[in-house]
């Protein structure tokens, strides 16, 4: 595995023939997730590890999970794929427990639940409130926010304080009533418009009646809908309590009203390029005693984008939608590898931009930061490893990075084609070495 991770790693934009040096070391990665004696959980079960080390550090490990689709219409052959959401694409179901520190830096994978859906997709015919109430959450597959909640209690220590964070999908009431570990908090952005024992009797309409507590200026990323900017939001805080629904009663007939806390966080102006400003309704177990408290709790949330980030590097980077492995069982095996690699890339990203004068040891081999520097400063001999700051930038200088004032951090895309390439050039020295 370690060889095949170390081919993967070093080339993550390549194919598996594209990433290895002859047909053998393809062969090899291949009959790797073949093996039958080889499952996805025991591939994982390194990075894992390895996140949950990375997290005991850590005051805070923020665990956001989030579904994504992996398509592979494209390869009608393969085996044992399923339906994807209510269309007849074929593909595998992916949720993902992505850690991250309350600082922003990504930490790497907590837990990964795979699935099909086996039957097509049909006509709805009832609301979905309907057809959602007509069955227990253990045989829906909603229980998985539920199931991944514990998961990832049981790799944190009780001594670091675990928050899951989630957007509107996770608003479920069986997430909220489920028994949680010692310094186990949620932060679930709220979807339904759920009935309070308050007055006004509805959460969105109570919720606008609470206090200002302040103004608090948060970085939005980019996305395919809106350019990056820094927005001024205006926050809105108070405790409810949620009563039961009506649908649920039936199959929990022992659960009770729950107190939660929610916010209102409603950017004041119209963002520059005119799309929707930001209106994020969060109910938390956190407590927002304080104005520093609520603030901690938005910036949290809007941590949530790094997991998108994580999907997007696997798909685009990692090309894992192209694979063409024939059976679902291999892709679950390239999966678990691959999601290994992305983890990798976005530790080397986000770490140089948190701890930009960190030694770049901390991600870089002494041979990779050598070449490096080599290429970017011929007449340099020094031995000290340059800031990570700066092997980050010459890496993405080889993948097009132009390094222009103004031009702000590199992202990912680029610093993985730069570490394509140094790769390259390592092999390139390697072969011109003499015997």
């Amino acid at each position: 595995m370690r060889k095949a991770l170390e081919v993967l790693r070093n080339h993550p934009t390549a194919s598996v023939s594209g990433a290895s040096i002859s047909a053998s070391e393809a062969q090899s990665i291949y009959r790797f997730w073949s093996n039958p004696k080889v499952s996805a959980s025991a591939i994982l079960e390194s990075q894992v590890s390895a996140t949950v080390s990375r997290g005991l550090d850590c005051e805070t490990v923020l665990a956001i999970q989030d579904t994504t689709d992996l398509n592979f219409m494209s390869h009608r052959k393969t085996e044992g794929l399923g339906y994807l959401n209510h269309t007849q694409h074929q593909g595998i179901k992916v949720h993902n427990c992505f850690a991250v520190s309350g600082e922003g830096e990504p930490l790497g994978l907590l837990h990964q639940h795979c699935w099909v859906r086996e039957s097509p997709p049909v006509k709805k015919k009832a609301p979905s409130k309907v057809r959602n109430s007509a069955k227990p959450i253990e045989e829906k597959e909603s229980y998985r926010w539920l199931t991944t909640l514990s998961a990832a209690e049981a790799k944190i220590s009780e001594q670091v304080q675990l928050v899951q964070v989630a957007d509107r999908e996770a608003d479920i009431f069986e997430l909220f009533a489920q028994p949680r570990q010692a310094n186990s908090e949620l932060l679930i952005r709220a979807k339904a418009n759920r009935k309070l024992t308050s007055e006004l009797g509805r959460l969105f309409p109570t919720l606008s009646e609470a206090p200002v507590l302040g103004e608090f200026s948060i970085e939005v990323k980019r996305n395919p809908q809106r350019a990056a900017r820094i927005a001024q939001v205006q926050l809105r805080a108070m405790r409810v309590t949620l009563e039961v629904p009506d649908g649920l009663r039936k199959f929990k007939p022992e659960l009770g009203p729950i107190e939660l806390n929610a916010l209102l966080v409603k950017e004041i102006n119209v963002p520059p390029d005119g799309g929707k400003p930001i209106v994020w309704k969060l109910l938390t177990s956190l407590p927002v005693d304080s104005f520093e408290q609520t603030c901690d709790c938005v910036r949290w949330y809007s941590y949530r984008w790094l997991i998108e980030r994580f999907h997007y590097t696997l798909k685009s980077g990692c090309a894992i939608e192209e694979l063409q492995l024939q059976h679902r069982d291999r892709l679950l095996k390239a999966l678990a590898t691959y999601s290994i690699v992305a983890s990798r890339l976005m530790e080397m990203t986000y770490r140089a931009r948190l701890t930009p004068d960190a030694s770049c040891e901390v991600i870089l081999e002494p041979h990779e930061w050598k070449l490096l520097r080599r290429k970017f400063v011929p007449k340099s001999r020094s031995k000290k490893p340059p800031s990570l700051k700066q092997a980050m930038l010459w890496m993405a200088r080889l993948g097009g990075f132009m390094a222009r004032k103004g031009d702000g951090n590199p992202g990912i895309k680029t610093l993985w084609r730069g570490y394509t390439k140094l790769h390259w050039l390592l092999e390139g020295v390697q072969l011109a070495r003499p015997s």
